[in-house]
């Protein structure tokens, strides 16, 4: 599956390396000089592309794990210029240049620029239809010099937005999500569900909406849950002092008590009966109730925090072969009957790998991995993970979440995700269209 992304440093040596091979192999060739320019304009990627107002994407295969096409927008004297607009031979015919065209017109508009310039090579034949026949004129005087202006992009995007109402709309999205439908037919995905889309009604019913829609979809769906918010708010109440190291929470006895009765009393029972509203025969499990998770204990200095040991994935696949969604709390046992918090992103990975699930989503209060000037990654390698820890780009409450994709990748999980549960539809948004609204780790 093809998804437009925007430029992130941590593909900056892909695209750099395709650019090269693709657009800069063939004018080596022809004109040593526009090689050498382009050689020179990735060496500062960011400042022509990124820190300036400008803009590149990239079209990026998820089955290949290899990037099919890139555009650019790049400012100069207040005038916009488009670069670096190339599809790599064979996925052409695909529309792949037509979307990542069209997203950079957007941007354009966004941008209020009153002149765009493009430059093609009188050779590119298939490029100069496709400029003419999005409204691209050439300068007589200058073949190969396409200008538009700001206002005619303007009344496009104004006459666009008449023509396309609700019904085509609603109809293009189908027809978008018609190959990712057929592509996860039948697949397991665990969704850890988690933070603050918890407690909000309006977040919550929109959350459970998108899992129920899943399983209609015919994809098997496992429901690992958190609930922080509800520990907190009850911890408060308690006075009992609440400490975190490295994302975990540290769990003396009477904290492991009220972690214990919250999420399997509370939190728990909420989200089953919510998607057994939604028609899902939801059934509720707990990791402790008959030995169903056992686990040891990770250090003694955050006390009664687990880590998995065993996990009996027989007893989640019999309730999937039942046409029903388990929903499980992360409480863990040991040996000698002493109970355990489990970190859900950390249960909702071992969960993942046990069942061999084809996707993991992680549910959180962010739009994804933010880099440090909070601006979402959307796609990132996992080999990326540690280098981004050390020099202190992830930290916090993601650090398990990064650290929890990162085993799943490395055990047989083909893809994870990391995504805002507070805003809307970002699940469906993220598995069933071109762009993704969250940050994927490969």
């Amino acid at each position: 599956m093809i998804k437009i992304y925007n430029y992130n440093q941590i593909m900056q040596n892909e695209i750099e390396e395709f650019i090269l091979n693709n657009i800069g192999n063939e004018l080596k060739i022809k004109e040593k000089t526009t090689f050498e320019n382009i050689t020179q304009d990735l060496s500062n990627i960011e400042k022509n592309y990124i820190n300036n107002g400008g803009k590149l994407l990239f079209a990026y295969d998820t089955q290949n794990k290899e990037i099919a096409g890139t555009i650019a927008m790049k400012f100069e004297n207040n005038i916009a210029v488009l670069k670096r607009f190339y599809v790599d031979e064979k996925y052409r015919k695909k529309k792949i240049g037509y979307l990542l065209y069209m997203e950079i017109e957007k941007a354009l508009v966004e941008a209020n620029i009153e002149q765009v310039y493009l430059t093609s090579g009188k050779e590119l034949e298939q490029a100069h239809k496709f400029y003419k026949r999005n409204g691209w004129k050439m300068e007589s005087k200058n073949p190969g010099i396409y200008i538009r202006t700001g206002a005619d992009l303007y009344k496009k995007q104004v006459d666009q937005n008449k023509i396309n109402n609700k019904t085509v709309d609603r109809a293009n999205i189908l027809i978008e999500a018609i190959p990712y439908i057929k592509e996860y037919l039948g697949t397991t995905m665990v969704i850890k569900y988690g933070g603050n889309a918890l407690v909000d009604k309006e977040q919550k019913e929109n959350v459970i909406k998108q899992i129920a829609l899943l399983k209609m979809l015919g994809i098997k769906v496992v429901v690992v849950h958190g609930g922080g918010p509800d520990i907190d708010e009850e911890l408060e109440k308690e006075n009992i002092e609440i400490k975190f190291e490295n994302g975990l929470r540290i769990t003396d006895k009477k904290t492991m008590d009220v972690v214990k009765n919250v999420l399997i009393n509370k939190t728990n029972p909420s989200i089953v009966q919510l998607l057994n509203e939604q028609k899902c025969n939801a059934i509720g499990m707990a990791g402790c109730d008959d030995n169903f998770i056992t686990c040891t204990k990770i250090d003694e200095k955050l006390g009664f925090v687990g880590q998995i040991k065993n996990i009996k994935v027989d007893l989640i696949n019999e309730i999937l072969e039942k046409n029903c969604v388990p929903v499980i709390s992360p409480i863990g046992i040991d040996e000698k009957g002493n109970y355990y918090n489990i970190n859900a992103d950390i249960a909702a990975a071992e969960v993942a790998m046990a069942l061999k699930a084809q996707k993991v989503i992680f549910l959180t209060n962010t739009d994804g991995v933010l880099d440090k000037s909070k601006k979402l990654i959307s796609l990132m390698n996992k080999e990326k993970i540690n280098l981004l820890i050390e020099d202190g780009t992830i930290i916090g409450g993601m650090i398990p979440k990064i650290n929890a994709c990162k085993i799943c990748l490395n055990n047989g999980v083909e893809k994870t995700h990391i995504l805002s549960g507070l805003k809307k539809n970002t699940v469906l948004n993220e598995l069933f269209s071109d762009n993704g609204v969250g940050t994927m780790i490969i």
